[in-house]
């Protein structure tokens, strides 16, 4: 999905309105090695311009399938999002009527790439954590092995909650020293 600018001036009245099925396996690969396998991309939005800001409006749906964080089983992760960005070309660099919060891209080149940006958004949509759904609803199967095993968050929490309660039996002897129930 690209465009040269002077193709995009004709939608300058009306949005380009976006509708298409993409095969970017070969690039997902590429970008990142732990992706097992990508389906089909369907992108759907807009292309609207005004004065020298291009702004992309763009849903995007599809599977990527990528290995467990914890078992390295395969794990089929639906995407289902939206993202807005703006360009500006090279030689207008108008970024001043766009709020702080806004990232502007320059466009190097007079073409806009939108399967770059499909793909970077995708990347960027992929949790830290991807979990099967056995995995997910049982934490007794965690890995373990001789002196160590992996504890969820929640049991990590506990555990902290029960150290700090429990009193050290070298100290135990002074509890009542400072009692506050004494007189003075």
């Amino acid at each position: 999905m690209k465009w040269s600018l002077l193709e995009l001036e004709k939608y300058r009245q009306e949005p380009l309105p976006l509708a298409d099925t993409l095969d970017l396996k070969a690039t997902f690969i590429e970008r990142d090695p732990q992706i097992i396998d990508v389906s089909p991309i369907q992108v759907s939005g807009l292309i609207s311009l005004d004065q020298e800001t291009i702004t992309t409006y763009v849903k995007v749906k599809g599977t990527l399938t990528l290995p467990s964080t914890r078992s390295l089983k395969p794990v089929a992760l639906p995407l289902d999002f939206d993202f807005t960005e703006f360009y500006v070309p090279a030689d207008q660099r108008k970024r001043a009527e766009l709020n702080q919060e806004d990232t502007v891209i320059v466009l190097e080149n007079a073409t806009l790439d939108l399967d770059q940006a499909i793909v970077d958004n995708i990347l960027l949509n992929i949790p830290m954590q991807v979990l099967t759904p056995h995995e997910r609803e049982d934490e007794a199967d965690m890995p373990k092995g001789n002196d160590w095993q992996v504890i969820s968050e929640d049991a990590y929490d506990q555990l902290l909650e029960a150290r700090k309660q429990q009193v050290d039996p070298r100290f135990a002897q002074l509890k009542g020293l400072f009692d506050e129930s004494t007189d003075k």
